[in-house]
């Protein structure tokens, strides 16, 4: 009850995020032009991938070592991680300050010291904001960290408005000034969160289990693994912007924000599930039952998700601004990517139950470069279709090879053969959905794919079936 209840948290804080992020959507893509769009997402995409290096992978490292350490002195761990990110973003700071006019010219295609410390403040943000939000999942505070998501995103939102109308109109500093400020009350809201705990920080005289050469080591693999796993991420953003323009980043953005349907539900998965995860293998390493039972749920449930957003993509499309239509086309491959990262995150549990996190770097590696090569020749083929076809099919790679490595480790018997013709299936409409609008056929096809895969998933229904009846005679006899 206590896993259904914190869940159902962060479902709800969720769902609100998600809201206003349409909201957000709705308005900013009928304000902000294409090209305007595509600058301030180079902007977001340089942040993400910079940042992810700086994390130097201690952000996993407090993950890992988290349930290994007395609560008593959880803070001194979190401290100790934080330390040294926040000493190359300052280092890394005063490189770009000095090299402003090079940076700013590649991010949005002029000279802007303006936007050039606006980036070091979100990297600032960033690297807090990585470390302060994880001890506020690790101790599985779902509310706080869902208010702060949906803080996040109302700031941004009604800063950019605000923004457009009484100072840069359509410019995209109105979009990358209001980003900025979000991350900053972000970091507030955190610290103002756990301000009870930061102020027991004195009471953590106990000593560390873990050393500081574990939280290095473990987290070392990771800086790559994460760095490339974030290349592999915006491989097609930054080869569009070298064979297209700003404007087909623009349209790109425009479907990943539709994506951000599923993306939530992955974020919400996510969150939920890894202190869940290493808290039942610290308790219990060889029940692997419950990863089974975890895996089958989220694999029937996001396929089903696929499926109905891609046979309505043709009415979703319209929450986006009229200049950015062509999305429809775009994103039903884009789709794969929260679909394959939230499964892969039920089947990937070996390689960090075992520390075996250089695997990351392998996998990361292999699918970034075989984002790189599906996006040069499909981006000059398709443009941004051919980029997310690429992205698409690179992410179906991500979860082969974190499932087989996982599993090479820490064997769990999960159910991959349905898994991989549900796939093959929705890959198929996925296709077709990125050449053809909705029509009746689409339609048909897509009802045939849901019912197979609910035929290939029936255990997972008979057990949902079973909960709702138990819990329903449970309810009468209260």
């Amino acid at each position: 009850m206590n896993l259904l209840k914190t869940f159902s948290k962060y479902v709800a804080g969720s769902m609100a995020a998600l809201i206003v992020g349409f909201l957000a959507t709705m308005i900013l893509t009928r304000l902000f032009s294409t090209e305007e769009m595509g600058k301030y997402s180079m902007y977001i995409t340089v942040g993400t991938l910079v940042a992810s290096f700086l994390y130097l992978g201690l952000d996993q490292s407090y993950v890992r070592f988290y349930f290994d350490e007395d609560e008593s002195v959880r803070l001194k761990l979190l401290g100790r991680c934080m330390a040294l990110p926040l000493l190359l973003t300052a280092i890394v700071s005063v490189g770009l300050l000095l090299f402003s006019d090079t940076f700013s010219n590649y991010v949005i295609g002029e000279p802007s010291f303006l936007l050039t410390v606006l980036f070091c403040i979100y990297l600032f943000g960033l690297v807090l904001d990585r470390f302060l939000l994880l001890k506020i999942r690790m101790a599985q505070k779902a509310g706080a960290y869902s208010v702060l998501n949906i803080v996040r995103k109302l700031v941004y939102l009604l800063l950019a408005i605000l923004l457009f109308y009484l100072v840069f109109e359509g410019k995209s500093i109105s979009l990358i000034l209001p980003v900025t400020i979000a991350e900053v009350v972000v970091i507030l809201g955190a610290l103002f969160t756990e301000r009870k705990s930061f102020g027991r920080r004195g009471e953590g005289s106990k000593d560390m289990a873990t050393s500081d050469s574990q939280l290095l080591k473990y987290g070392f693999p990771f800086i790559f693994s994460t760095t490339i796993t974030i290349i592999f991420h915006s491989t097609d953003k930054f080869m569009m912007k070298e064979l297209t323009d700003y404007s087909q980043i623009g349209l790109y953005t425009g479907a990943q924000n539709i994506v951000n349907l599923l993306t939530q539900v992955q974020t919400v998965f996510s969150t939920f599930w890894v202190p869940v995860a290493f808290e039942h293998f610290s308790r219990d390493p060889e029940e692997k039952g419950f990863y089974i039972r975890i895996n089958k749920i989220v694999s029937y449930g996001m396929l089903v998700l696929f499926v109905l957003v891609l046979c309505m993509k043709d009415i979703i499309i319209y929450f986006l601004g009229p200049e950015y239509r062509d999305a429809s086309f775009i994103f039903p491959f884009l789709a794969f990517m929260p679909i394959m990262y939230t499964v892969s995150e039920t089947t990937v549990l070996g390689i960090n139950f075992m520390k075996k996190s250089s695997y990351h770097v392998w996998i990361s590696a292999a699918c970034a470069v075989a984002n790189i090569i599906g996006n040069f020749f499909l981006i000059s083929a398709f443009g941004a279709v051919g980029a997310a076809i690429s992205t698409g099919a690179s992410y179906i790679l991500f979860f082969i090879l974190r499932t087989i490595l996982a599993n090479k480790v820490y064997p769990v018997r999960y159910h991959s053969f349905r898994f991989a013709i549900a796939c093959a299936l929705v890959s198929v409409l996925a296709t077709i959905a990125c050449f053809w609008s909705v029509t009746w056929w689409y339609l048909l096809i897509g009802a045939a794919i849901l019912i197979v895969i609910s035929i290939l998933y029936r255990d997972v229904i008979a057990d949902g079936y079973s909960f709702i009846i138990n819990r329903g005679k449970k309810g009468k006899k209260q």
